[in-house]
């Protein structure tokens, strides 16, 4: 595969805050960053464990929009579902049917990643705590097979008594994706300008710094781009627009293009996946060329 997405997957029932239930939505943040790659290629896989339901609950999707499932195995008796509450205020709850650690168990081991790589794999995306092992896993990967590997945390590692470790990473990393919330409380600071200063000052690479509806800033090399958010759309279901919008990065990343419109195109896939219930039911190449374009218009609306 050229694109791996490395992280457990799920079934999603989301209830919007006008009272809208959409049930048996497939999830998960790494099945949302397969989305953000998807828009733009699918030269994409996931591995991962999964339940005996999943696949007859999915597998549909995924044979429609030619993305290889051969990486999925069945190891738990149960698939996770996670029940998605938005409130007014904004605020949001997610409720897993099973506990956090059942559902990491999950997750693919180094060697089930592996399996999915060869010399063609360009890209590998993670979502995942603070785990050292696996880290130093996925990084002696880099080494081994060539690829970029973008490292997209998990909130309850931002801890400022991890800051010191994850930033050590951040050299090995060629993406760190990070929101501005997980940012602050990774610093244990309200000062989100401060909590970007601190990431680029500790990376050499690309930090892609997510704002939600204001977009993003692509820090690199010393610079922050900023990355507006796609205005044009009416927003349905916000659930995986971050996540769609990392994988995006982390394609354009392997593929050449700059920060910014790497950042751009992470918008544009976004808009993409936030217009509607879930993911799209079937990537076209006509949706391919209107995120692309979409990607442009937004990468021309500020200078360097």
């Amino acid at each position: 595969m050229e694109y791996v997405i490395a992280t457990t997957v799920s079934t999603d029932e989301v209830h919007l805050a006008d009272g809208t239930v959409m049930e048996n939505q497939p999830g998960s943040a790494g099945f949302y960053a397969l989305a953000g790659v998807r828009v733009f290629t699918d030269k994409v896989g996931i591995c991962g464990g999964i339940g005996p339901e999943y696949l007859p609950r999915h597998e549909k999707w995924y044979r429609d929009n030619n993305v290889s499932t051969d990486g999925l195995i069945v190891r738990g008796a149960v698939a996770p579902t996670i029940v998605i509450h938005y409130y007014p205020d904004g605020s949001r709850t997610d409720e897993p049917n099973v506990g956090l650690s059942e559902f990491r168990a999950l997750d693919p081991s180094l060697d089930e990643v592996f399996r999915c790589c060869g010399p063609e794999t360009k890209g590998v995306y993670v979502f995942k705590d603070l785990d050292r092992d696996y880290l130093d896993g996925l990084i002696g990967g880099r080494l081994r097979f060539g690829y970029k590997l973008m490292w997209e945390i998990s909130e309850d590692a931002c801890k400022p008594e991890n800051a010191d470790v994850i930033e050590s990473y951040l050299k090995y990393i060629d993406i760190f994706s990070i929101n501005r919330g997980e940012a602050k409380l990774l610093y244990g600071i309200d000062d989100e300008t401060e909590a970007e200063r601190r990431l680029a000052a500790a990376s050499p690479n690309w930090v892609f710094f997510r704002r939600g509806s204001q977009g993003a800033h692509m820090l690199a090399q010393g610079v922050s781009y900023d990355c507006p958010s796609a205005k044009d759309i009416q927003v349905v279901d916000t659930t995986g627009g971050g996540n769609s919008s990392s994988g995006a990065v982390l394609y354009a990343c392997c593929e050449g293009y700059s920060p910014r419109m790497a950042g751009c195109m992470g918008s544009a896939a976004a808009a993409e996946i936030i217009k509607q219930f879930g993911v799209p039911e079937l990537f076209t190449p006509e949706l391919t060329r209107g995120a692309m374009e979409r990607a442009q218009r937004l990468c021309g609306e500020k200078n360097d």
